[in-house]
């Protein structure tokens, strides 16, 4: 088998899952990239901009933890969201040491924007896999997650 750059990869890092997820992620990270790059954003700003829509609001460092971002990053993150008018951040009433970080009106309307590319892309980046191999990517993909939440809660 060879890569896209026709040389020979060999057969023990294909066998590789750490390999194997690598070459995942690039060729879905690179897709959803460009996609995300014309309407001059990224993908973190996009996770973040989710969580925030999903969650309503949320804490910088409930952010960070979510995401597995570091913390001066997701300073950067949340302030090219505000600066777009998709995010806002506020005081917490309970803790006025604490920042609560809100989705706008403009922001929630953005991100339904952007899954749609993000679905478009990903679906893009994976064209040859079949329905029933995505279904089992997820679903793999989804206990390898809930074991590592699992890892952090003890």
């Amino acid at each position: 088998m060879s890569s896209t750059n026709s040389h020979a990869v060999p057969t023990s890092l294909l066998q590789s899952p750490s390999f194997q997820l690598e070459r995942l992620r690039r060729r879905t990270r690179d897709c959803v990239d460009a996609a995300l790059a014309a309407h001059k954003t990224t993908i973190r700003e996009f996770w973040v901009l989710t969580c925030l829509v999903e969650e309503d609001a949320a804490s910088q460092s409930f952010l960070s933890e979510t995401l597995a971002i570091d913390a001066s990053d997701m300073v950067r993150l949340i302030d090219a969201l505000e600066k777009r008018g998709w995010a806002k951040r506020e005081r917490d009433p309970k803790d006025r040491r604490r920042q609560i970080v809100a989705s706008t009106k403009k922001g929630t309307k953005a991100q339904a924007e952007l899954a749609e590319l993000v679905v478009a892309a990903e679906d893009e980046a994976l064209n040859d896999s079949t329905s029933k191999q995505l279904k089992h990517l997820r679903k793999l993909a989804q206990v390898i997650i809930d074991a590592d939440s699992e890892d952090e809660g003890q």
